[in-house]
């Protein structure tokens, strides 16, 4: 079996059968062979594989790699291994996806950039698990929290979305949409989507211009879309408080 099969099935194994409850984020400043000792990692099979795989040598790269994993599972441990087993089954029995929910699992947290990122990942994973999106809304937001830098995200999950922010009431009037300017560097991260401008067209008032019509159009701007929603609903009560530290 291949490295690969072998930490995907862990990691599933791991999701689906084990007592998450002494997973904490701790964890993660306890050496390799203090988990050893402790056995975490015999009941954790995801965290025994990576020490595994590493034992001879353990660098930096292992080392990152084992820490978003424990910030991922530590996120899901309030939620029980049998609700766990009966969503990861469902998809995985489905025949709708190729690649088996844990094997895809290590492909989205290997992409992290760090742990932070696999903690709202795993804040995700959780939401789907707890039936509030589906897999498929799963995916489609752990790729966009992959492309948005992180603090990007935080702002855009804190502000700028509630009736009473300031810039929705231009001219006293209601406006649910955001400059490109005010958008920055979420324009086209999947959080926000173009909105097509209004443009009129009207007749020339002085007949002496050479332009016979008059072309008026709204600036270019973004609205929310339906799954950046979903992504800020579920984690603006995770990060207002900076939880991700």
């Amino acid at each position: 079996m291949s490295e690969l099969n072998t930490l995907s099935n862990s990691l599933e194994h791991t999701l689906k059968d084990s007592d998450l409850q002494n997973v904490t984020i701790a964890l993660t400043e306890v050496f390799a062979d203090s988990l050893m000792e402790k056995g975490i990692a015999k009941e954790i099979p995801i965290i025994g594989t990576v020490i595994g795989f590493g034992k001879a040598a353990m660098g930096i790269k292992e080392i990152l790699f084992l820490k978003k994993i424990i910030y991922f599972i530590s996120e899901l441990k309030n939620i029980s291994a049998t609700k766990r087993h009966e969503m990861i089954d469902k998809i995985d029995n489905s025949g709708k996806f190729r690649t088996k929910v844990g094997e895809k699992l290590l492909y989205i947290i290997d992409k992290c950039d760090d742990h932070e990122k696999s903690q709202i990942t795993a804040r995700l994973f959780s939401a789907f698990l707890s039936e509030i999106i589906s897999y498929e809304e799963f995916l489609r937001a752990s790729y966009i929290v992959d492309q948005v830098i992180l603090e990007d995200l935080k702002r855009f999950v804190e502000s700028g979305w509630e009736k009473e922010d300031g810039w929705k009431y231009r001219n006293e009037e209601r406006d649910d949409h955001l400059t490109l300017d005010e958008a920055g560097n979420i324009a086209t991260s999947g959080l926000v989507e173009l909105v097509s401008p209004e443009v009129m067209v009207r007749d020339q008032d002085d007949w002496k211009m050479s332009e016979k019509y008059i072309v008026e159009g709204s600036e270019l701007t973004v609205r929310i879309t339906d799954i950046g929603k979903k992504i800020r609903e579920i984690l603006k009560s995770s990060l207002n408080g900076d939880k991700t530290t």
